[in-house]
């Protein structure tokens, strides 16, 4: 009896033990199913924020390209809306010089601009043409009526003779002065007419019966170039055509108001008494003409040009854009971030 009850009892004890170690492993199974979940969730997080991470990141640096490339556009624009401007006053005069190279007179030009009252196109072609008259006894101040119509240049003479005579050299420079100045204004032809009003006249040992064809008597000419007068302690200009530099293109036409910037940039003759207008520290970034609205564009080093620099190269692109007869001509300066606009031909 005592056996079997302590038979019993050491199965009893058995039992109670196999029981704990089922509850422990139990236990520690249902453990390591909690931690693999736990290791689970926090990799599907740090998964799901790396992938947020790499989607901002790349949004971020899309964002960044779209602006960097919109830096870049706006370099290459036009930034008038924020530059500074001018409008400069249209009043401007021409004037004419004659300049000795030692083998031949030439006539250079000079463009100057008062800041008056508004002056008629009309009487300031008066102004130039009488002030600028090359001949001894000032025949246009003397002895004429000058009129405007339009593109057309009356010229009435008040007394015929010995008056209107001249040298051989005055009567060339005459001619010169007279065509150059009136082109500048936009005149295309100009008629002379004697005391009674006929078309038939002897001026300058020239006789004249029929309108003078301003484009024809001048012949093409594209461009401007400087010499320093030393009489005049100023810079005059003197028209490409009359220095064999280039006025027309590759195919034989007249170069256009760009090309014409762009031939400037440079003087083609080793030998040449003569310089460019665009100096060393200048560069003409674009150029055009549309619509009668010719527009340079171009900076400068400021450490080198002088203001004295920066004025020559302006009234050359002046001159060069009233032989395309434009209405204005706007120069953006990108260094200095400034716009001046200059009225030219009928304004």
């Amino acid at each position: 009896m005592k056996k079997i009850t302590r038979i019993v009892g050491l199965a009893s004890i058995a039992f109670l033990l196999a029981s704990c170690q089922n509850s422990e492993n139990g236990a520690a199974d249902q453990d390591a199913e909690t931690v693999d979940e736990s290791s689970q969730d926090a990799g599907t997080s740090e998964d799901t924020d790396e992938m947020e991470t790499e989607g901002t990141s790349e949004e971020d640096n899309t964002e960044k390209e779209d602006m960097e490339e919109g830096s870049t556009n706006e370099d290459g624009d036009d930034n008038s809306d924020t530059y500074g401007g001018a409008q400069i006053t249209p009043n401007y005069f021409i004037g004419s010089h004659s300049y000795d190279t030692g083998t031949e007179f030439l006539t250079a030009y000079t463009i100057e601009r008062k800041e008056e009252e508004y002056i008629s196109p009309e009487e300031r072609l008066k102004t130039s043409l009488i002030e600028n008259d090359p001949s001894e006894q000032e025949i246009l101040g003397s002895f004429t009526e000058i009129s405007v119509d339009g593109a057309k240049l009356q010229v009435h003479f008040t007394e015929e003779g010995n008056q209107l005579s001249t040298t051989s050299a005055q009567t060339t420079l005459f001619y010169d002065s007279l065509v150059g100045i009136t082109a500048l204004y936009g005149i295309e032809e100009i008629t002379f007419t004697n005391p009674d009003g006929e078309e038939d006249i002897i001026v300058a040992q020239s006789p004249i019966d029929k309108p003078i064809i301003v484009k024809d008597e001048r012949g093409l000419t594209r461009g401007y170039y400087t010499i320093y007068d030393k009489d005049t302690e100023q810079t005059l200009f003197l028209p490409g055509g009359d220095l064999d530099e280039q006025v027309e293109n590759e195919n034989g036409e007249p170069l256009s108001f760009p090309e014409t910037v762009e031939a400037m940039g440079a003087v083609d003759r080793e030998d040449a008494f003569y310089s460019s207008a665009i100096v060393e520290g200048l560069e003409v970034v674009s150029a055009s003409l549309e619509n009668g609205n010719a527009t340079v564009q171009y900076t400068m080093d400021e450490e080198s040009i002088t203001e004295a620099d920066r004025t020559v190269f302006e009234n050359a692109m002046q001159l060069a854009a009233l032989d395309f007869n434009a209405w204005e001509i706007r120069l953006v300066n990108d260094t200095a971030q400034e716009i001046r606009t200059y009225p030219l031909v009928g304004q």
